[in-house]
């Protein structure tokens, strides 16, 4: 017999999906706590810790290795430019050592690719990822093909639930080089691609979630 949920009642699916439990996955990959002070602090602080996550990368880059686990603690605080495009702006008095800083750190397409992230990159904090994976939990999934369509440096990854993270594949897409390049070293057992969702060839069909 089939009834509508009751009011407050989640329909929810008799398989939540359709493999088996698979092996352990994605031991390599880091996993946040709160300790790491994910989005904390001012914009000066969130400055200096983005660049010491692009000095992290590339030694990490130059040597040719995995990154270490005190190398990852760093990476991970990397915010990006979407809230400080004071950086990139000429007019910003206040901010002209730091501009000058980063015109030095980064090569000429990074930094291009970066001014473009003032305009659409967007910080979610560790509380509504939180919550949306609590969606997932209610609506029955447990694990499977997870996509995260513009995945940053990968905190839906490294905040995602450990079971689900032990028993899934993951793909993460993100268009901005330097960004995707952090989340490969923070995620190495992730598919991470670093292009333009709108480019990325994805099997029809092949994914369970994209969150």
């Amino acid at each position: 017999e089939i009834r509508p949920p009751a009011a407050g009642e989640l329909n929810r699916p008799t398989r939540p999906t359709r493999h088996q439990v698979p092996g352990v996955r994605n031991e390599r990959n880091y996993r946040i706590s709160d300790t790491d002070g994910i989005g904390e602090g001012p914009p000066r602080q969130k400055y200096r810790q983005n660049v010491a996550a692009i000095r992290t990368l590339r030694t990490i880059e130059a040597q040719s290795r995995p990154a270490t686990a005190e190398e990852k603690a760093v990476l991970v605080r990397y915010t990006g430019w979407g809230a400080m495009p004071q950086v990139f702006d000429p007019r910003n008095y206040e901010w002209r050592e730091a501009r000058a800083e980063v015109e030095q750190l980064l090569t000429p397409e990074e930094l291009e690719s970066a001014r473009a992230t003032t305009l659409n990159a967007h910080y979610t904090s560790p509380t509504v990822v939180r919550a949306m994976y609590g969606a997932l939990a209610r609506f029955g999934f447990e694990h499977g093909r997870i996509l995260e369509p513009a995945c940053g440096i990968g905190h839906f990854i490294g905040l995602m639930p450990e079971g689900m993270h032990r028993h899934s594949a993951i793909t993460g897409v993100e268009i901005d080089p330097l960004t995707a390049r952090i989340a490969k070293a923070l995620y190495p057992d992730a598919d991470i691609r670093a292009q333009g969702f709108e480019n990325a060839q994805l099997a029809d069909g092949f994914y369970d979630v994209a969150i």
